[in-house]
């Protein structure tokens, strides 16, 4: 069997499986997102530590009581542990 006639055969077994090779490719895309993300998310919390250390950051209670992963800085401003500096 030739790499064209294998190749054919993929193809056609695709075409008859269209429902599940779409949703497989859907999973596939969601997990190399999800694991981008997570990679993206640890790449910042080096910077996030020193930022916190220089910057004065305190854990931000609100009025109900709760700590939510913010923090109040001495600049004044309220920042969340995954978006405090972008």
């Amino acid at each position: 069997m030739s790499l064209s006639e294998k190749t054919a055969k993929i193809i056609i077994a695709l075409k008859h499986n269209l429902v599940a090779t779409f949703v497989g490719l859907l999973f596939s895309i969601a997990i190399i997102k999800l694991i981008g993300a997570y990679l993206s998310s640890n790449i910042d919390d080096g910077k996030w530590e020193q930022f916190k250390v220089d910057h004065d950051c305190q854990p931000f209670i609100n009025d109900s009581g709760n700590q939510r992963l913010s923090w109040q800085c001495d600049d004044g401003k309220i920042y969340y542990r995954w978006r405090q500096q972008r």
